[in-house]
């Protein structure tokens, strides 16, 4: 292969890698936040449930990704017939920008995190920050069992 050959597969190669990384940050890929959010981020609280909150910065490295999904998919697997009902929500929400920058003084948020927060009347009655699962992300079953647990402890907390 000639030096110009190699040159313009190189170019080519650089070029896709960019409309790539161009689709993704713009919502198209499978990981974009937007896809995995059951409800609008700045909705309000419901009356009375539970809402599962995830809740991201402005950068997101894989590992914040990678949270995100296991969240995701613990309150899927394990409360598909709470979300269904409206005993919990799913949300995912960007603490670091300018109208919820409240929530990290709130809910104690200096990382990327979990906020499992009770609703009652409208009004956060009681919240846990899952902190754990930066410690957890490593191992993707102890993840989804402690935010199964934490969440399953919440909703029958709620429930009496």
């Amino acid at each position: 292969m000639n030096a110009k050959n190699l040159l313009t597969a190189g170019l080519l190669v650089f070029v896709a890698a960019a409309i790539i990384t161009i689709v993704v940050r713009e919502g198209g890929g499978k990981d974009s936040p937007d896809m995995t959010a059951v409800s609008p981020a700045n909705a309000p609280l419901p009356a009375e449930g539970l809402i599962a909150y995830y809740f991201h910065g402005e950068i997101r490295c894989p590992t914040c990704k990678k949270i995100e999904s296991y969240a995701h998919e613990a309150i899927q697997t394990g409360f598909s017939e709470e979300l269904n009902s409206g005993k919990l929500t799913w949300r995912v929400l960007n603490y670091e920008l300018p109208a919820n920058t409240h929530f990290a003084t709130e809910y104690e948020i200096a990382a990327p995190t979990i906020v499992l927060v009770c609703a009652s009347h409208g009004q956060p009655e009681d919240w846990r920050n899952l902190t754990r699962v930066w410690e957890l992300v490593g191992d993707k079953d102890a993840f989804v069992k402690y935010v199964q647990e934490q969440t399953r402890e919440l909703l029958t907390k709620k429930e009496s």
